[in-house]
């Protein structure tokens, strides 16, 4: 029974990739201002609003959603293209792109076109190759040089007004319930001389910290795409017993989106609220992307009774500290979080943090870490430590974007890319982000319609979706 059991979770999870896999082949991709095409490949047919845009960005869409090699000839990419049209064939349609220029498509394997060549006279004069641009999002991380995290141990009698006294410091962070405190120091010199001070310390234990700052919005096209609805329904209930992921992230706006059903209540770690935006949050693009994940599991539309909470650890900022992030994981586990999402990082390693990850995974809890947006093996944290899931990003072929990092710490791949509208206007975000939000979905979705503990899932998972 358990192997009939086992056998029956993987076709589920063959299924969602298969399901992933397909969705991925309608692409809507956006190239300017009130640009866009929609190229369906199981119908063949290719919808688009050209007005203005430059061939060379035109044919970078077609590479995108197709993934042809395609060639131009040199000095063709700055002609500006003035078409649009509706469900045409694919010839046709790439007549009406090209207009007076000659093309030639080259097969493949299986008789597949693989290359397309564009071309004013001669088919051997296409020899600029068209390269598909990636915009992606990027955390950079530096050492606050004059902070450090003190995390009194079990069993002390010292107080950390009598220790931060001691060591000319002032408390700017407490995480009470670790016992963990964010203390700054008046320059670099007297934090340098705590550390030396406390490094053998039998009653306390110290960490760096670092500050994580956000770089990346969201491009933004006017012209609404028509992509599809959340097709989720919320189960009755007001989330209890739900299965809750926990979205450590920017805050998350229901205005503009919809949200708002699917959100518990938010919790703020840096007491500062965010300023209201016209723009989506990274964590309101996280949010609708965990939704999405949901939405596979379920094989479609569907009630759920997921939930997000969202952990607000950047306030006002783009930038947070890996002190902040831990107090919002401490929050998150507090809350109840069944599954907790971790789109940001680093690459330095803070003891306290995987202390505190491990700590929660013993009682659980599934970690979901994003790999990080940097072509490479190197490890990047949360992700990379051994309690997190983590989680790279594929392109629509089932191989790693050109900017997922592929480093041996990586569990799976999904897909690198979300779409989002927001008052009206559609958002696109690409990288690893977008890759874990997925993951933490799906795996929440399928805890929750099958019964089975998350971490479990988490095995199915990379025991049945393909890695980098």
């Amino acid at each position: 029974m358990k192997m009939k059991g086992f056998r029956q979770a993987r076709l589920v999870l063959a299924t969602c990739w298969f399901m992933w896999a397909y969705c991925l082949t309608l692409i809507y991709l956006p190239l300017a201002i009130a640009q866009s095409v929609q190229w369906d490949s199981e119908s063949g047919l290719i919808s688009a609003d050209f007005r203005g845009v430059s061939l060379g960005k035109a044919l970078e869409s077609v590479a995108e959603q197709t993934g042809w090699d395609i060639y131009v000839e040199p000095g063709l990419q700055a002609r500006r293209v003035q078409t649009r049209f509706t469900a045409l064939p694919q010839g046709e349609a790439l007549r009406r792109m090209l207009g007076d220029l000659n093309h030639a498509l080259l097969g493949g394997e299986g008789g597949k076109p693989s290359r397309l060549m564009v071309y004013a006279l001669n088919l051997a004069g296409a020899t600029e190759r068209i390269e598909i641009a990636e915009q992606v999002t990027l955390f950079t991380s530096t050492r606050l040089g004059n902070e450090l995290i003190v995390q009194i141990k079990p069993g002390s009698e010292l107080t950390i007004e009598a220790l931060a006294e001691s060591l000319g410091a002032r408390i700017v962070g407490r995480v009470e319930g670790l016992d963990a405190y964010r203390l700054s120091f008046e320059d670099e010199a007297l934090a340098d001389k705590a550390r030396e001070t406390l490094k053998d310390s039998d009653v306390v234990q110290i960490s760096d910290n670092y500050q994580w700052t956000y770089r990346g919005d969201p491009l933004s096209y006017p012209q609404s795409l028509g992509l599809p609805e959340l097709r989720l329904r919320p189960s009755d209930g007001a989330g209890q017993g739900a299965t809750v992921v926990g979205l450590i992230d920017m805050p998350v706006q229901a205005e503009g989106s919809n949200l708002a059903p699917f959100l518990l209540p938010g919790i703020n770690v840096t007491g500062e609220e965010a300023p209201v935006s016209n723009l989506p949050s990274h964590g309101t693009t996280m949010a609708h992307t965990v939704l999405k994940g949901v939405e596979v599991g379920l094989d479609g539309a569907g009630e759920t009774n997921v939930r997000i909470l969202p952990i607000d650890v950047y306030g006002a900022s783009e930038t947070t500290s890996t002190f902040e992030v831990v107090a919002g994981i401490y929050q998150a586990v507090e809350a109840g979080a069944n599954v907790i999402n971790l789109s940001l990082g680093g690459n330095e390693p803070v003891p306290f943090m995987e202390q505190l990850i491990d700590q929660a995974s013993s009682q659980g809890i599934l970690f979901v870490g994003a790999a990080g947006n940097t072509p490479g093996t190197e490890a990047v944290f949360p992700a990379a430590y051994p309690g997190v899931l983590a989680v790279t990003a594929s392109d629509r072929n089932g191989t790693p974007a050109p900017y997922a990092n592929t480093g041996g710490f990586v569990d799976v791949m999904a897909p690198g890319r979300t779409y989002m509208d927001f008052n009206g206007t559609t958002y696109m975000v690409n990288g690893t982000s977008a890759s874990a939000a997925y993951i933490s979905g799906l795996a929440a979705s399928l805890s929750s319609t099958t019964g089975r503990p998350v971490q479990a899932i988490a095995l199915d998972l990379k025991a049945s979706l393909p890695g980098p």
